[in-house]
């Protein structure tokens, strides 16, 4: 290909975006909607065969299926909040299981803010629809935002009277200004590219295992409830495992070496994994199931002149959070694309840069996954994690500081590695997890016991742990819908507290709140806030008091937005802060209506 210089995409300019699952939808998007910023008029189509809404292969996309935190909460204050018809279950808690115990992680806030959803509408033997596909949700949402969808396959592509020509199986050629590819790791699309010669390679892969289980929502919530399970067992060529809840069914991942039929078994048949299951349980009864390959290094030069690669084909984050770097690649392609322009010289100064920090945070996350490794072969260093993260769960020490939280974010992939390495290296980290390793190593602590979580909560509100007085909360009963993010909160309840410190942001989910100040001891109501809408959000700029009270009124379910995890998305994408100062503006217009009012109130 030759290079062109000065591209830009101009009103009329159409844009093809092979791929319609998560990349290719928050592309479309984000692109459509900064466009409509700068008053630039483009046409967006996506060419996506497949139909999200048909249960089995036919409609999936191949992923275990989790929507990590950080992602459900930058999607929240980019106003697209996940509907319960799209969560099969919200996620408030993981497991940690170990052949010396297990361990249950709360979230920091007790809330639902993973979500466990399904690329499609299901395995392939769904008994019955009570959810819409993931895939499908975001497809609908960049539809609505006016992209086109074509349900046709791209089976060429060239370069044309400088631009980039598509064509279909049963279509004629089309001319398009710019052309995101979005099209994963799991197909032969990607050698559709090798003859336009700009130096892109495909990423470097490798396969997972994912089966997925029909037990019935009850047997769901009895043995695995609304916690993801991660193993770390001393099991040969397994690097890692996890058994994830979704409404009726569940989802059995594997990572690791050469994984086959006889490491499967070997994994369900360890006393450890047995307890997440019923006793009448078999592999046979398998529902779907599938051997992705998972993105493990990201690809070679992934931009062209009028061309650029996002979400896992171009880079993904190492095993965890795929579709948190489907999003940030999407976007920033997006934003290089519509501020900057489309050539080549424009995706490296703009877009390749949040590329390679995804793929240097990726070379951490070796590394630590090295580590975790090593202390997977040693039973005392096993016992260690277990010790220090049962006396942080019960309250002995602060899990801000120590393993729970490490732990969390590596499950989670809700901080990057790097963030979680600098985090293990503090000191007070090191003091203790010192001092469990040489705990662990005294004979007394030796035998251990495993919890079991085959009991509901309601039954079983504490087990003890090992031999040590460490206590651990199981699964708790469900306050709201399984799928349902967010925190609920009951009519009249306190939400937010006039006088109070905040450094925290609320998006109302379900329900509705009220916005009440206190005036010489009289309550004066400022205004109702409806779903979606985001209240506190001045606080997250700047600590300060609540300048006015928020609760619930009737039954209202909010999210909450970590100060933390939003000014580091910030800090990568200035361009969100433009929908938040949308949003505050709207608050000050507001207030100052509200103001008058009351002014004038005050005079009659």
């Amino acid at each position: 290909m030759n290079r062109q210089t000065g591209l830009k995409l101009n009103d009329g300019s159409r844009v093809a975006v092979m791929g319609g699952g998560p990349a290719g939808s928050f592309f479309s998007y984000f692109l459509l909607n900064l466009a409509e910023r700068v008053g630039r008029q483009i046409q967006v189509d996506i060419y996506e065969p497949r139909d999200f809404n048909v249960p089995g292969p036919v409609g999936c996309n191949m992923c275990a299926g989790v929507v990590s935190e950080t992602l459900v909460q930058y999607l929240a204050a980019e106003g697209i909040n996940l509907p319960p018809t799209v969560v099969e279950r919200g996620i408030d808690s993981y497991m940690l299981h170990m052949d010396v115990g297990s361990v249950r992680i709360d979230t920091p806030l007790h809330e639902k803010r993973i979500g466990a959803i399904y690329r499609g509408s299901g395995p392939r033997d769904l008994r019955e629809l009570k959810w819409e596909s993931f895939d499908g949700h975001l497809l609908t949402i960049a539809m609505n935002r006016g992209a086109r969808l074509i349900r046709q396959r791209v089976v060429e592509v060239a370069q044309a009277d400088e631009l980039i020509r598509i064509k279909t199986r049963n279509g004629q050629p089309e001319s398009y200004d710019l052309l995101a590819v979005a099209v994963g790791v799991n197909t032969a699309t990607l050698k559709l590219f090798q003859e336009l010669d700009f130096g892109f390679r495909p990423p470097r892969t490798t396969k997972s295992f994912v089966r997925e289980y029909y037990l019935g929502e009850e047997v769901v919530d009895k043995y695995v409830g609304s916690s993801f399970h991660a193993f770390l067992l001393n099991i040969d060529r397994l690097e890692f495992a996890a058994i994830i809840p979704k409404g009726d069914y569940v989802t059995l991942c594997l990572l690791g070496q050469d994984i086959d039929k006889d490491l499967l078994e070997t994994f369900v048949a360890d006393p450890v994994v047995k307890q997440c299951f019923p006793p009448d349980f078999s592999l046979d009864q398998v529902a779907c199931w599938c051997a992705p390959h998972i993105n493990v290094k990201g690809s070679i030069q992934p931009f062209g002149d009028r061309i650029v690669f996002i979400g896992d084909c171009g880079v993904s984050r190492l095993y965890k959070d795929g579709l948190g770097a489907a999003y940030r690649t999407a976007k920033a392609a997006a934003s290089t694309a519509v501020f900057q322009g489309i050539s080549a010289e424009d995706f490296r100064r703009h877009y390749w840069p949040v590329c390679q920090a995804i793929e240097t945070d990726n070379l951490v996350g070796k590394f630590i996954f090295t580590i975790v490794g090593g202390i997977q072969q040693w039973r005392f260093a096993r016992r260690a994690v277990l010790r220090m993260v049962s006396n942080e769960q019960a309250g002995k020490a602060r899990p801000e500081r120590g393993m729970s939280l490490v732990m969390w974010d590596m499950f989670t992939g809700s901080a990057p590695y790097r963030e979680v390495f600098l985090r293990a290296l503090h000191p007070a980290f090191w003091t203790r997890f010192l001092r469990d390793l040489a705990v662990s190593l005294w004979p007394l602590h030796r035998g251990g016991t495993k919890i079991k979580i085959s009991q509901p909560a309601s039954e079983t509100p504490a087990l003890r742990l090992g031999a040590g007085a460490y206590t651990v909360h199981l699964l708790e009963k469900y306050a709201t819908r399984t799928g349902e993010l967010g925190k609920v909160y009951q009519d009249g309840e306190v939400i937010i507290r006039q006088g109070e410190i905040g450094d925290t942001m609320y998006v109302i989910q379900a329900g509705r709140v009220e916005v009440v100040v206190d005036q010489g001891g009289q309550e004066v109501r400022l205004a109702i806030r409806e779903v979606g809408q985001p209240i506190g959000e001045m606080e997250i700029f700047e600590r300060q008091t609540r300048v006015a009270t928020v609760r619930a009124l009737g039954q209202a379910r909010v999210l909450t937005v970590d100060k933390k995890s939003l000014v580091r998305r910030i800090r990568e994408d200035p361009s969100l802060t433009y929908y938040m100062m949308q949003a505050m503006s709207q608050r000050i217009r507001e207030l100052s209506v509200d103001l008058a009012r009351l002014e004038l109130d005050s005079r009659t």
